[in-house]
């Protein structure tokens, strides 16, 4: 039987409440909280005294985090011992029973001690965190990439920021807007355009910021203005949002990032269908917005299209930039958490992917299925998927992505789906 203390540490002893807070600082994912939101969450956290041929069961890893503080643990799959964990090492640092495929109890010979942090209160304070936080990108900036960042900066800070959609793609969608019939057909040609996207979600966030679908599906979107005024937003947006592009160069880089971003946000709504925790409609919308930063930044160089003498320059510009414009535009439409992240961590190819796959490990999926069937011309810094850890993951959950070709092959043919819905309305 396991001894705990049951009642929260702020009511526990001074020791107990020491251990947490040595726990909080160090452990994998409670460590990224401010020192204010560590104590907080300790407030609510226990101990758990495991004594001599106890066991532990993954049964309460839904609603807690456990991790090993003190001794160690012999780990098993059914009767077989498949491993241990010591206090104070690497794998101590991770929740017991993160991977729930590895082993299924852990016991111990003699005494140990476990901490329990609650999950839901870690996901409440860390967006709250990342919501208020200020973060920081170190980018080395040319002379021509610090003019289109401060035209950016300008129209941001006097709430005039603009995600175009070019010329042809307006045209074509405002001539079939009107004999659009039904919600499907209306997500399905929104969904055609990123710029119109994220400029219908703040139209809709704006008209009831309470909704929690409102950033998250665009039938939802559809849903809270209605049919006749989404088709209203829909004309007033691109007339006021279009442009044409001022060179070969721009329109190359524009037809690029389209293309990029529609089979992006396809392949993971492919992939969000092996994972049952994730939503198709949300992994379509946070893969859609991973790159947003680009499309501002492709904006504002089309002012300045005489400046670009060549592909590379633009090319340089927009690798420089979109890193901190991803956030700062999602931040300031107040995007939840995951999009934020999925921007800001989707081209970390060799981050530590552990714990439930994510909306961020799905976008990241998404870029190197895309490498493998439509490779960059030039040097890509986009590795294979072979070595990664993600493909390890992404295969516990049924997703073979060392053969992506039948995943790329259902993208490309919803969005041809798609794409005929404009054509034929």
């Amino acid at each position: 039987m396991l001894k705990k203390d049951n009642s929260p540490s702020a009511s526990n002893s001074d020791e107990n409440m020491q251990l947490l807070l040595n726990a909080a600082s160090t452990v994998s994912l409670v460590s990224e909280l401010n020192q204010n939101n560590r104590a907080a969450i300790c407030k609510t956290a226990k101990v758990v005294h495991v004594q001599r041929n106890d066991q532990l069961q993954p049964e309460a890893a839904n609603r807690w985090m456990m991790f090993l503080v003190e001794g160690s643990l012999q780990l098993f799959n059914g009767k077989e011992e498949v491993g241990s964990i010591t206090a104070n090492s690497k794998e101590a640092q991770q929740p017991l029973f993160l991977d729930k495929t590895a082993y299924t109890m852990a016991k111990t010979s003699a005494v140990a001690k476990v901490v329990k942090f609650g999950r839901e209160q870690l996901s409440i304070l860390s967006s709250e965190q990342q919501k208020n936080a200020i973060h920081v990108v170190d980018i080395h900036t040319t002379e021509l990439d610090n003019i289109i960042l401060d035209d950016m900066i300008s129209t941001i800070q006097s709430n005039k920021m603009q995600l175009a959609t070019y010329s042809e793609s307006a045209r074509k969608i405002l001539m079939k807007v009107n004999g659009l019939n039904g919600a499907q057909e209306l997500v399905d040609v929104i969904l055609t355009d990123p710029g119109l996207t994220a400029h219908l979600l703040k139209v809709s966030n704006q008209t009831d910021s309470g909704s929690p679908d409102s950033t998250h599906s665009i039938r939802g979107v559809i849903t809270r203005l209605g049919i006749d005024d989404t088709k209203l937003n829909m004309i007033e947006l691109l007339k006021n949002n279009t442009i044409v592009p001022a060179s070969e160069i721009i329109a190359a880089r524009y037809k690029r990032y389209i293309q990029r971003t529609s089979l992006s946000s396809s392949i993971a709504n492919v992939l969000a269908g092996s994972v049952p925790h994730l939503k198709a409609e949300q992994a379509t919308l946070v893969a859609m917005m991973a790159d947003i930063g680009e499309l501002l930044v492709i904006t504002h160089a089309n002012k300045f299209a005489d400046k670009f003498e060549d592909t590379a320059a633009l090319s340089t510009t927009v690798e420089n930039l979109r890193p901190v414009m991803n956030g700062w535009v999602l931040a300031n439409w107040d995007f939840p958490a995951d999009y934020i992240e999925a921007s800001n961590i989707a081209r970390d190819w060799y981050r530590n992917h552990t714990g439930d796959i994510t909306y961020s490990d799905l976008v990241t999926a998404s870029l190197l299925v895309i490498q493998s069937q439509l490779p960059e011309a030039v040097h890509s810094s986009i590795p294979a998927a072979d070595n990664l850890l993600l493909a390890r993951r992404m295969e516990q959950a049924g997703i073979d992505l060392r053969s992506p070709a039948s995943i790329f092959q259902q993208a490309t043919s919803n969005i041809a789906s798609a794409e005929q819905t404009l054509k034929a309305a």
